[in-house]
């Protein structure tokens, strides 16, 4: 891979803006759980989920900090008035909603699944971080808003996990929230889980006709990567 310049300080106000994040899910968690004693299906998330954070940090810094250092705005100039809307209920949704979802199944004592789940949970979370990763690797332009990066002279990235689904960023974001439930084995957290789900495929569908009309050699990338965020089905 090419050699980046290193990191800028976009990138690491980026950094630093990612481990608020994470310690902010932290704190939304035990607020809505009431307690510190989370018990050990919750400490085991609480430990993946900083672990996840800072093992693609880590990677990314080395190897593309260029992402990083694009990506410290959410939204830009350019970005799809649709965006704007998806953006925010996506942000909602995962990292105010879900964990509240968390916290309060703590505090109310709500149906739990068998721990056993929880195994399935780490590996679909970390198979989501390795996409995700993979995918920023990638992919220089990869953004957190749909738009056409003239500025950047954007290309068309058809390479690694671009050559299996046009969109592996969002399919990392399925598997995640597919994950979370089952790690912390927490059942009516799928009804967040569902709604980002759902924003995630409608946010695919209308990014993936933008690029179609409006970036060079998209649609011909189309003809070969036929599928957007699930190999053989979507």
């Amino acid at each position: 891979m090419k050699k980046q310049s290193g990191l800028s300080k976009h990138g690491i106000r980026y950094i630093i803006r990612i481990c608020l994040q994470m310690l902010f899910q932290m704190a939304v968690i035990l607020i809505a759980a009431g307690t510190f004693h989370i018990g050990r299906q919750f400490l085991i998330y609480f430990i993946i989920l900083a672990g996840s954070y800072i093992t693609e940090l880590y990677i990314l810094i080395r190897h593309n900090p260029e992402v990083l250092n694009e990506r410290v705005k959410n939204i830009k100039a350019g970005t799809k008035a649709w965006d704007k809307v998806l953006l925010s209920l996506y942000v909602v949704c995962t990292f105010i909603v879900m964990n509240i979802f968390i916290g309060l199944h703590m505090r109310l004592g709500w149906t739990r699944m068998e721990f056993n789940y929880c195994y399935v949970g780490i590996a679909l979370y970390i198979l989501s971080v390795v996409v995700s990763t993979k995918s920023l690797l990638t992919n220089k332009y990869f953004e957190s808003s749909s738009r056409i990066q003239t500025e950047r002279e954007q290309k068309v990235i058809s390479t690694g996990v671009y050559a299996v689904v046009r969109h592996p960023g969002y399919s990392s974001i399925l598997i995640w929230a597919i994950s979370v439930p089952l790690l912390t084995g927490t059942v009516y957290t799928f009804i967040p889980s569902t709604f980002i789900i759902t924003i995630i495929t409608i946010r695919t569908y209308l990014e993936d006709t933008m690029l179609k009309k409006e970036l060079d050699g998209y649609l011909d990338y189309t003809r070969k990567v036929k599928y957007r965020l699930i190999p053989y089905l979507w």
